[in-house]
């Protein structure tokens, strides 16, 4: 009795401190609050569902109405004007310098998205491009060959799903229409990443990168040739047979018996020479005269960064290389990075990337040019270069320019805001003027037949103008009137290719690591634009 005694006292007292007790609350975060507005975009597509800039456009809203005097209407983050608000409809201008974006109505604060908005201009998707879902990782190389075959390298395995009765592995041949080519010898592809591709002087095909393998062939050194079918050349290749089986004496070799011991960034066929870039420190080969069956040995030399070879792999040693050391070596070369190269016609070779000396002795603020022995040429008018690491160069031979991008804001000490054309002397070219990017910086530009120099990167805006990650401008650095109309590109650009589509339209194709394009998902690292006259 007496415990259910102190259990009904305990019970009562804790009732009575609970009703005089009462639990106090903090204020009501959601007091003071803006009232919800009732504005919704309906799923009827705007009139007209494209639109040039200047033109009207009825987009289908409700709720509008009440809150006419409080709208701010936006088509691609630009500021539009309304002209007319009903109850179930805005009427829009297009703005001056707006691109393919969403819109979208702003009230009291409050933010209310609507439609993409297409905008009518000279530059679009090709149709007509057969790509379908194309590859399913990154292209770093685009080749056409003199007899119109297109080559694309990069560290894919499937190309628009044709992995699935086809072996893709780093290379594919397609069509000037961007269709799959079967009946390719390519066998088991490449084990690792194709960067670079050209054309030799008997139709071969010249591929680089970081490639251990190609097929079954396992003694690729970052670079071979293969077949305009797509086939390894290979010898059988005598080698020390220290058993009784006679099988064990010969090899099957790749007859291109040389590379590096480290990545290729850019290879070059020029006059029956080979030209290598990268990051690596040795060129190396296989050395078959004693090795085994189980055990290949590896002859390697000294490089920094730069070789030249001749068409069988073998080291060039007349080109850069210090015979004035015991024993023989190559020079340092940079003290950085090199991004990209161009190699001249006369066989001179320019080097940009992030470095500030060359060979140790010579000042060479992130871009240098090499006589066609190799050698520092001092009579590429260079000055101060460039304050930042440049990431791309290209040449022109419409313009006879060099085009280089990348993250530096000055050039020679002339203001040009991650952009620059030079001279083929080095000299800058003061009639181009870079505008200023913003929210980022291009990556690759390069010149079109039509004298037009197409830049993309992760840019955000140019000359304050929304540009989001690719825009034509003319050559004096102004953006093109009516080039400039397709949406954002999210990814990025490492090669292009310019031609003509069946219509006869100007074309170029750009291949990379491309996320999404003017509103477009899935384009598998491919997409062919159109240019309109």
């Amino acid at each position: 009795m007496n415990i259910i005694k102190y259990i009904l006292q305990g019970t009562l007292m804790l009732s009575l401190y609970s009703c005089s007790n009462k639990l106090a609350y903090g204020p009501d975060p959601y007091a003071g609050g803006k009232e919800p507005v009732d504005v919704v975009f309906t799923e009827l597509a705007p009139r007209p569902s494209q639109a040039k800039p200047g033109g009207e456009v009825v987009f289908n809203v409700r709720g509008l109405l009440k809150y006419k005097d409080q709208i701010k209407f936006y088509i691609n983050n630009i500021q539009a004007q309304v002209t007319n608000i009903s109850d179930s409809s805005l009427t829009g201008i297009v703005p001056e310098n707006c691109s393919t974006g969403g819109v979208k109505i702003v009230v009291d604060g409050q933010i209310f998205a609507g439609p993409t908005l297409p905008i009518i201009g000279k530059l679009a998707i090709d149709p007509t491009f057969q790509s379908g879902i194309g590859a399913n990782s990154s292209i770093y190389s685009i080749l056409k060959t003199s007899s119109n075959q297109v080559f694309i390298g990069g560290s894919f395995t499937d190309y628009n799903g044709n992995a699935a009765s086809s072996k893709i592995a780093g290379i594919a041949r397609i069509t000037t229409n961007g269709e799959f080519v079967r009946g390719m010898q390519f066998g088991n592809g490449v084990t690792g990443v194709i960067t670079s591709m050209s054309e030799t002087a008997n139709k071969d095909i010249l591929i680089a990168g970081s490639i251990s393998q190609y097929d079954t062939i396992k003694l690729v050194r970052n670079i071979t040739t293969i077949s305009s079918t797509g086939a390894l050349p290979v010898k059988s290749t005598p080698i020390l047979n220290l058993t009784s089986d006679p099988a064990k004496s010969n090899l099957i070799a790749p007859v291109f018996n040389g590379g590096t011991v480290s990545p290729i960034a850019k290879a070059f066929y020029q006059n029956n020479k080979v030209t290598i870039v990268g990051r690596f420190s040795h060129y190396s080969n296989n050395y078959y005269t004693r090795s085994t069956y189980d055990n290949i040995l590896i002859d390697i030399f000294p490089m920094g960064g730069l070789a030249r070879l001749e068409t069988d792999g073998s080291l060039d040693d007349g080109y850069f290389v210090n015979k004035t050391t015991l024993p023989h070596k190559g020079f340092e070369g940079v003290n950085g990075v090199v991004n990209d190269a161009v190699l001249q016609d006369d066989g001179k070779l320019i080097l940009v990337g992030a470095f500030s000396r060359f060979n140790n002795t010579q000042s060479a603020n992130n871009i240098v040019r090499l006589k066609a022995d190799g050698n520092f040429d001092a009579d590429f008018q260079l000055g101060s270069g460039a304050n930042g690491f440049i990431n791309d160069i290209q040449y022109s031979k419409l313009t006879k320019k060099y085009i280089v991008t990348g993250g530096f804001t000055m050039f020679n000490g002339k203001p040009a805001n991650g952009m620059a054309l030079l001279n083929e002397d080095g000299s800058i070219d003061t009639g181009f003027q870079s505008l200023g990017f913003a929210a980022g910086s291009p990556n690759y530009a390069v010149q079109l037949t039509n004298g037009l120099i197409l830049v993309t990167g992760s840019f955000g805006k140019y000359n304050d103008v929304i540009r989001e990650g690719l825009m034509l401008i003319d050559t004096k650095g102004n953006l093109a009137k009516d080039y400039n109309n397709t949406g954002r590109l999210v990814g990025n650009i490492y090669d292009s290719l310019e031609g003509t589509n069946s219509l006869g339209q100007q074309t170029i194709t750009l291949v990379g690591m491309i996320q999404s394009f003017n509103g477009k998902n899935n384009l598998g690292n491919i997409v062919r634009l159109t240019l309109l006259d």
